[in-house]
């Protein structure tokens, strides 16, 4: 930790100098120059005995985020960025994006290292920029592999129609599905490929986007001994999708759906399904309720209410999230139902 903060102090030193020692030369004012930007999330949980268990988990504050995101251009065809959470390093490092970015075909980056893998709505887009606390169950069991992250190579980009319609594509070629393990060393040789196809219409205030998803590979089930993987258990997955939203300017909606199977030994181990609908309404003093329905296989089925301040690129954001969780069946009752008070700030 001593030398993470040593070396975040050299960044920030080197970033403050680059700026006051910024050549008069305004062609190259976009290049060369570092950019360090980062995000602050700080929320309370609050845990109701609404199940009649008499058990339930201690209240309390928490850093669930706290990312240093360096970026900048080398030139007008190469780019870069590198993200890292100090707050998180048993989700395998605290590193989350280091990749290149290359601008070599007009309105698409490839991007080589490690990124999002593309599939959906809700993983595709910053846990910043949403109107819940945590993402939805389905986004994590039916949507990414063991992580949302991965190295490999990306495409993202969009082809222009007209002035109000574009196709989008996003791809992604990885190394397994564990993030910041690399080639060789991941738990298999097999590459995963992801991707969504989509259509954007804008007009004026309406923004709509309607997308198709797929994906293929192979992931792992980690089996009772956890520092072992003896008894892990490999299978080749394949995930098929789809997701519609509406941004206007009195609200936001969003529903996806996704499924699959797993496949162990070519049989059918896993046949992986959810689906979830938010809607966010929206106010001139960017303050709202919203609503959304979570349901993963048979096992999971939330209903979120709440409220935000702050619209999705605002600097400072206030989350309060309610979650209804007696529709989770794994215990007789469910389980308790929560309460989540976020505030964020980007900076």
């Amino acid at each position: 930790m001593r030398l993470l903060s040593i070396t975040l102090l050299l960044l920030c030193a080197y970033a403050t100098t680059a700026q006051n020692t910024a050549p008069a030369d305004t062609s190259k004012k976009k290049y060369d120059r570092l950019n360090i930007h980062g995000v602050i999330q700080v929320h309370h949980l609050t845990e109701f005995n609404t199940n009649g268990d008499s058990i339930r988990d201690p209240a309390g504050f928490r850093i669930l985020r706290a990312r240093l995101i360096a970026e900048g251009d080398l030139n007008k065809y190469v780019s870069y960025q590198l993200m890292i959470d100090p707050r998180a390093p048993e989700q395998n490092g605290i590193l989350r994006d280091a990749y290149i970015g290359l601008h070599l075909i007009k309105d698409q980056t490839i991007k080589v290292g490690q990124q999002k893998t593309q599939f959906g709505w809700e993983n595709r887009q910053s846990i910043t920029e949403l109107y819940t606390v945590n993402r939805a169950e389905m986004s994590d069991g039916a949507s990414r592999g063991e992580n949302l992250r991965d190295i490999g190579v990306g495409l993202i980009g969009h082809i222009k129609l007209n002035d109000r319609l574009r196709i989008e594509d996003a791809i992604t070629l990885t190394n397994g599905t564990k993030m910041n393990v690399e080639g060789p060393y991941d738990f298999n040789r097999k590459l995963a490929l992801w991707g969504r196809v989509g259509l954007r219409y804008k007009k004026d205030d309406l923004t709509a986007r309607l997308g198709a998803s797929f994906g293929t590979g192979g992931l792992r089930y980690l089996g009772d001994t956890l520092e072992s993987v003896t008894d892990d258990i490999y299978a080749d997955f394949t995930r098929y999708g789809a997701d519609v939203q509406i941004d206007h300017k009195y609200f936001f909606l969003a529903a996806e759906y996704a499924a699959g199977t797993d496949m162990v030994n070519d049989t059918i181990s896993e046949e992986p399904m959810g689906y979830q609908a938010i809607i966010a309404l929206k106010t001139k003093w960017h303050i709202g309720p919203l609503a959304r329905y979570d349901v993963f296989e048979d096992e999971w089925e939330v209903f979120t209410v709440g409220a935000y301040y702050g619209e999705p690129k605002d600097r400072l954001r206030v989350l309060v999230n309610y979650l209804f969780r007696g529709g989770v069946i794994d215990i007789p009752n469910g389980h308790d139902d929560r309460l989540y008070v976020q505030m964020q700030l980007t900076f």
